[in-house]
């Protein structure tokens, strides 16, 4: 049966996802993957819990980059076992070259919030006012990541996160909202990969 085709609102827009260590599998691998993907020999979908979505950014026309600490080429493997290879290190990468950042959440964001040229990237792109948007513990990075004047990219910003962190992200100076995704200027934020639908239709309605 031949796939029904839908208009690529995304196409000429390119989004960069930053990864490490055991990111949370299915925050990558949702925004980023097609929605026809192929089942496993054994006729199960790869990607346990992932519906068929067509609102992901490869399917909406997006060029998709992986963007880690290591060289480029580097597999990461998530907390579940799924891999998945950067296209860039960090250190080549610039804001200015994208519409967008993804920020998965996992063990991930406890690397990825020590690494400067991530943090730097971020608040670029915030300046620029390019989307940001970040899942369960990816909201971390909005703490680590700050302004010149010294101030958390989230400080007086409204957003949410996994509830491990939502002390931190008050401590940062954020307002803490207990929704399935929250908006607030570039800043888009969501709980765990339960909201992975909304989080996915906010990111792309940024990105139009």
């Amino acid at each position: 049966m031949a796939e029904l085709a839908f208009p690529k609102r995304l196409a000429g827009k390119k989004v960069a996802i930053f990864i490490d260590y055991q990111f949370e599998d299915l925050e990558v691998t949702f925004p980023m993957l097609r929605s026809v993907h192929k089942s496993n020999s054994r006729g199960a979908s790869p990607l346990t819990g992932c519906f068929a979505h067509r609102l992901r950014l490869q399917e909406e026309g997006a060029e998709v980059i992986v963007v880690g600490a290591h060289p480029a080429g580097q597999k990461y493997t998530g907390k579940y076992g799924y891999p998945v290879k950067s296209h860039v290190n960090i250190e080549e990468f610039s804001s200015l070259t994208v519409d967008g950042l993804v920020l998965p959440g996992g063990f991930a964001p406890d690397y990825m919030r020590r690494n400067k040229h991530m943090l730097e990237a971020i608040t670029t792109s915030i300046e620029l006012g390019k989307p940001c948007a970040a899942i369960c513990h990816g909201p971390w990075m909005f703490c680590s990541a700050r302004f010149p004047n010294g101030q958390p990219v989230c400080h007086q910003r409204q957003c949410t996160s996994f509830v491990a962190i939502k002390d931190d992200l008050v401590n940062a100076g954020a307002q803490f909202v207990d929704a399935p995704v929250v908006v607030d200027g570039p800043l888009i934020t969501a709980r765990t990969p339960a909201d992975l639908i909304p989080f996915c239709h906010a990111l792309i309605e940024a990105l139009m």
